[in-house]
């Protein structure tokens, strides 16, 4: 391997990729050898018109009265610095690795570069970068290969994959000084995690290795006639042998597969109500979409025989059903169609954030993200004023009001103060981390997640004190 690794995770101030924001990044970057070459680490203020979880910020040790009063570089600085630094750590290109970054960090990191006019948000994916899950590895591992890693069990017996406690089960040493929830800190200990399962799962580290690549999914349904899919529903994992029926019509990377617990041959002459009920039917349903864009790792078929219920059907009888599936024409046509017809139809995105995937931006809008940029900030409003794509005329406005709102119009700068104000105030069933879904959730967070009633009650009222101030700005 020629390879280069960036090793990264974020830590933020909710789930919610559109309306939390990031609070700290961690990264490593290592040669082929996952030896270091570089770190980084970043944090940010927190921007006006964003909050937080109560939640998010138990778990990552984070004051509510230091999200606005510290000395970090503000949202937009704090982008612009990650994006630079990964702009260069990835040239030629790189691996972005993470644990359940392609879940939880990529969509923050794409719209902490889109809510701040960078060019590529797309850059774990473009300029020949790829990327690779540890948290997937390992829960890859815990059913095929359990012997070679420790882990705690639920009441239940399933694994607990969370990072924190596969450090502290497997005695992996970090020589940095912070602790778990440390963003540094636990893109080090990914990077050692990481380590451990590529010498002591070899096969399965390489499978994952080979799925970095957009093109290996295709490849992999059409040269292997059965494979093992290994979905999870929370800790509960499924072993499911399949076989390719077709690529979805107008969705790039997206595959309908088969069941082969299911005998084709039974199914083919009911009437499309009878079989589109067989393609929803919860756990026994027939078929499902494979995601080629996510880097998920399929399996040979031998893996599939960890489930008894397939070694009952034997490799041969897997085969025979998936050879109709491949040599029936009319029976896939009728499961891509009904695939089709019966897709949910979601309303447009309204707010900002969720129009994210709306279009890429024009090689014109490019240019003016980078005039921007460079603009001394009181030219920058101007500047904005000639994006073509009006997204990016609103995000600008609200950069611009982080680091000069005295250069906005008023007019602009009280529409947008307006629209905080709003928001703050909104209701608990808002999207976003209104005072009242704060404060909803306040409770219910400090009961699950914190045991000290000490640290409760300083943590409340540290939360409170924060929303009172809000509250002096926007009430």
């Amino acid at each position: 391997m020629s390879d280069q690794f960036i090793f990264w995770d974020l830590e933020t101030t909710g789930r919610n990729d559109k309306f939390d924001q990031i609070t700290q990044v961690g990264a490593v970057l290592t040669d082929h050898n996952f030896e270091v070459k570089d770190k980084l680490e970043i944090h940010s203020k927190l921007r006006e018109g964003k909050w937080f979880e109560p939640g998010a910020l138990i778990t990552t040790g984070v004051d509510p009265l230091n999200l606005f009063q510290n000395n970090y570089p503000n949202y937009y600085e704090a982008s612009a610095q990650l994006y630079e630094t990964f702009q260069q750590w990835s040239s030629p290109s790189a691996i972005f690795v993470g644990f359940n970054n392609i879940n939880f960090d990529e969509p923050f990191l794409r719209q902490a570069l889109y809510q701040n006019l960078m060019p590529e948000i797309y850059m774990t994916v473009t300029n020949n970068n790829v990327r690779m899950d540890v948290f997937d590895i390992l829960r890859l591992v815990s059913v095929y290969s359990p012997e070679h890693i420790k882990f705690n069990t639920d009441d239940h017996g399933y694994p607990i994959l969370k990072l924190e406690e596969i450090f502290k089960k497997n005695n992996i040493t970090i020589n940095y000084e912070a602790g778990p929830h440390d963003a540094v800190f636990d893109s080090l200990v990914t990077l050692e995690l990481n380590k451990i399962l590529s010498i002591r799962c070899p096969q399965i580290w390489k499978s994952a290795y080979d799925f970095r690549l957009r093109d290996t999914p295709k490849k992999f349904l059409l040269d292997n006639l059965v494979f093992t899919n290994t979905t999870f529903w929370g800790r509960r994992p499924t072993i499911k042998a399949q076989t390719l029926i077709a690529g979805i019509p107008g969705k790039n990377h997206h595959y309908l597969v088969y069941n082969l617990l299911f005998d084709p041959k039974k199914l083919q002459d009911l009437d499309d109500k009878e079989l589109h009920k067989k393609m929803n039917d919860g756990v026994k349903r027939i078929c499902e979409v494979f995601d080629g864009s996510k880097s998920k790792t399929l399996l040979n078929e031998s893996y599939c025989f960890k489930d008894n219920r397939f070694a009952e059907i034997g490799v041969d009888e897997l085969r025979s059903r998936a050879n109709f599936i491949k040599n029936n024409e009319e029976f896939c046509s009728r499961l891509i169609n009904l695939h089709i017809e019966n897709q949910k139809q979601w309303p447009e995105p309204f707010n900002i954030e969720e129009r994210i995937f709306e279009n890429f931006p024009s090689p014109q809008d490019k240019k003016l993200m980078l005039d921007f940029h460079t603009s001394p900030n009181n030219k920058k409003f101007e500047v904005s004023q000639q994006f073509k794509d009006d997204r990016y005329k609103e995000l600008a406005i609200r950069i611009i009001y982080e680091v000069a709102p005295h250069t906005l119009p008023d007019q602009e700068r009280r529409n947008y103060e307006l629209e905080i104000q709003e928001k703050f105030n909104d209701d608990d069933k808002a999207k976003w981390n209104s005072k009242n879904r704060i404060l909803a959730s306040l409770e219910t967070d400090l009961s699950k997640m914190m045991e000290d009633e000490n640290d409760r009650i300083q943590f409340k009222q540290r939360v409170i004190t924060f929303l009172n101030n809000e509250s002096a700005k926007w009430d």
